[in-house]
């Protein structure tokens, strides 16, 4: 969202494809809110050759396209279809940089090797931080001269607005005096709500008033819940469902957590430290390029619920320091994550595909 709003304001007119499943309706209702064309199309199985035909015919007559890869599988028909239907420029925003997971004993060598070889047709690889290029240089063989690394921008004006963050404490159910930790994101497994909730029942004795709000939905939604019921924490956290109020949510919270096993670079973490968060966070993927432990917020191991629980207990114990993260953290934004700098480089990369295939 933070990448299309910057390129449209550096003079393109992006339209957008997504698959046409509801889980995708808040944010489709979203980009349209915000005049983005959308075309949304029934998807396919994995590697059902059909999905190849449907998305040459969607895409034809582009100059440029841009696919988001979120998992492997998916995109692959989706960057031959991009390579067939005419474009000058094809190119990809990577997020997952480590081997992909198979439930086959050879699976994860077959989809590498299909990764590898579609590949082949991008002109250029966007990976969203520096170790995940390294990584995805070193695991699907991507040649260091056709990626790059640009990091996630944020738009950090949006987190000054003002924000009615009693009504919304009230709204969570949380008590004036009481402390909010929050973990943004859809509820899957590599996300690590289920070590949040371990933590919270480790943590809570040592920080009365504490409320963990879950802000996503998802697969495992009725799992968490329960987990949360078998460890009496029940009452201590709140499912708030997914939202689109999220600087709100934000604004009435004491610290981000986020116990991932797998990230290259969240912007929800920007999104926190705009809006003067502290973050607790594991230490995987390029997230310590955005959090400096101990300066802005605390890192973890990933899979450590007492870890977590004990960097709960750190931050929210001693808030004049979590205020002084939170400060740093928007400091540390402004100066190296700003919306303007992801979007002129990512349109500088558009220039540069475009130029050699024609025309600026």
């Amino acid at each position: 969202m933070q990448v299309l709003e910057g390129v449209r304001r550096a003079g393109l007119s992006p339209a957008v494809f997504c698959a046409d499943r509801p889980e995708v309706d808040a944010w489709i209702g979203e980009l349209e809110s915000r005049g983005f064309p959308v075309v949304r199309y029934r998807p396919t199985k994995e590697f059902n050759p059909l999905g190849y035909f449907a998305a040459r015919r969607l895409l034809r007559g582009f100059e440029l396209i841009h696919i988001n890869k979120t998992h492997p599988r998916n995109n692959l028909p989706a960057v031959l279809a991009a390579r067939a239907s005419g474009a000058r420029a094809v190119l990809a925003t990577e997020h997952l940089a480590l081997p992909p997971d198979s439930h086959f004993p050879a699976g994860r060598r077959i989809i590498t090797a299909l990764v590898r070889f579609t590949n082949r047709f991008l002109d250029r690889t966007i990976a969203v931080s520096e170790l995940s290029r390294g990584m995805l240089i070193e695991n699907y063989g991507i040649p260091p001269e056709r990626i790059v690394a640009i990091r996630n921008g944020m738009d950090v004006a949006r987190f000054d607005e003002p924000v009615d963050t009693a009504a919304v404490r009230e709204e969570l159910g949380v008590a004036p005096d009481g402390r909010v930790a929050i973990l943004i994101g859809r509820f899957a497994p590599r996300k690590g709500h289920n070590y949040c909730l371990e933590a919270t029942a480790i943590a809570k004795e040592r920080l009365p008033g504490l409320k963990v709000v879950f802000a996503g939905d998802g697969e495992l939604e009725d799992e968490l819940k329960a987990q949360a019921e078998r460890l009496g924490v029940a009452d201590d956290v709140v499912f708030a469902g997914f939202r689109r109020d999220v600087p709100r949510l934000l604004a009435a919270s004491d610290v981000l957590l986020l116990p991932s096993e797998d990230e290259c670079l969240p912007l929800v973490i920007l999104e926190a430290m705009s809006a003067r968060l502290p973050v607790v966070a594991t230490d995987v993927g390029g997230i310590s390029e955005a959090v400096a432990h101990g300066e802005t917020g605390v890192l973890i191991e990933p899979r450590d619920a007492r870890g977590l629980a004990d960097a709960m207990v750190d931050v929210l114990g001693d808030p004049e320091r979590a205020t002084a993260m939170g400060d740093a953290g928007r400091r540390k934004v402004e100066a190296e994550f700003s919306l303007e700098a992801t979007a002129a480089a990512v349109f500088s990369v558009y220039d540069e595909l475009l130029s050699k295939n024609g025309r600026p």
